[in-house]
């Protein structure tokens, strides 16, 4: 039976948890925001074009890793980029490095697992991004994309009634066809308009010049909706963990999820993938998990998974993605997600 010590343990761990989880949730949404004032999707595409090809994939993933967009928005962001001639390959870069380099997630990473764990997650799930998004891009993946039509970020921003109609269909930017390939049809995506973290505005031209203090309080004003939206996913996160971390016995994680078990890292990957969790409450969890001895390794299989693929992404993704372009996109999250785990054990142990 479980005594007082183990709640006494698990409020300790909640407490803890949750207050750390609060503050720097607060603190780096607000930088990330104030951040976004400057740096809209239509400067990203900007970033991503004319440049040389791996100057292109390294810009991609960087400004993946610097732009907390939503999963939502990611596919209209990306229709935009590959509808204004970015490259397929850096533009997958983005897409794969935006949710898993999440900046919330790194501090959360770091505040739980440390500074080694968290440089290693950054380095292996950065240069994984490149080098995913290259090998797609090398078999021809482009080819997979669906017709570009009127993609919107339905979930988390509308398009205000005054918005143009989109224009008649354009022929597909150099990037989405290869030798005789037919060329896709692509047709030009309104401007979204939203104050969140989830706003596509891909015209640079529509928005007016904003004065700091405006910008401050959008970004003030961002932080407190995005906390508010995930606030609950918080206190669940940490809840869990407060459980696990007082109640599950040890010796039990430690066989089934231990250093020493070479399959824990692919069944934590191929958990996490399709699993849908927010990292913000997985991260709390897998704390817990290492408290009680799972392999790190296994953590961050787990957490790369349930970061860089749900089945609400790759639903949303198949408005642009044909079926065979989002196996390959999960399957290589489920790379990353190995690649990581088991490099990451054979550094640390």
């Amino acid at each position: 039976m479980f005594g007082l010590n183990n709640f006494i343990t698990a409020g300790k761990f909640f407490l803890i948890i949750a207050g750390e989880l609060v503050l720097i949730f607060i603190a780096v949404s607000f930088i990330i925001g104030l951040l976004m004032e400057y740096l809209p999707p239509s400067r990203v595409r900007d970033y991503l074009s004319n440049k040389l090809t791996w100057v292109q994939y390294f810009l991609g993933a960087g400004l993946g890793a610097l732009t907390p967009f939503c999963s939502c928005s990611t596919v209209p962001i990306t229709a935009g980029l590959l509808k204004g001639g970015v490259p397929f390959g850096p533009t997958m870069a983005f897409l794969f490095s935006s949710p898993v380099l999440n900046p919330i997630i790194i501090a959360l990473l770091l505040s739980l697992l440390g500074l080694k764990v968290t440089l290693f997650y950054i380095v292996v799930t950065f240069l994984g991004s490149m080098a995913m998004a290259a090998l797609l891009s090398r078999l021809g993946m482009e080819k997979q994309i669906k017709p570009l039509l009127n993609i919107e970020a339905s979930c988390c921003a509308t398009a205000s009634p005054s918005e143009p109609a989109p224009s008649k269909a354009q022929p597909a930017a150099a990037c989405c066809s290869s030798g005789g390939a037919q060329s896709l049809t692509l047709i030009t995506l309104p401007t979204v308009q939203a104050s969140s973290c989830c706003s596509v505005n891909l015209d640079p031209a529509a928005a007016p010049a904003v004065p700091f203090k405006q910008k401050l309080k959008n970004a003030i004003r961002s932080a407190v909706d995005t906390f508010k939206g995930v606030f609950w996913y918080l206190l669940l996160g940490a809840a869990i963990g407060a459980f696990i971390y007082g109640f599950f016995p040890q010796d039990i994680v430690v066989k089934l999820a231990g250093p020493g078990n070479p399959w824990s890292i692919p069944i934590a990957a191929v958990i996490g993938v399709p699993m849908y969790i927010r990292a913000e409450t997985i991260i709390p969890i897998a704390a817990a998990l290492v408290g009680k001895g799972m392999g790190l390794g296994t953590v961050l299989a787990l957490v790369i998974g349930g970061a860089g693929a749900s089945i609400p992404e790759l639903i949303i993704l198949g408005s642009m993605f044909k079926k065979k372009l989002i196996i390959a996109f999960a399957l290589n999250i489920f790379v990353i997600a190995i690649v990581a785990g088991y490099l990451v054990d054979l550094v640390i142990y």
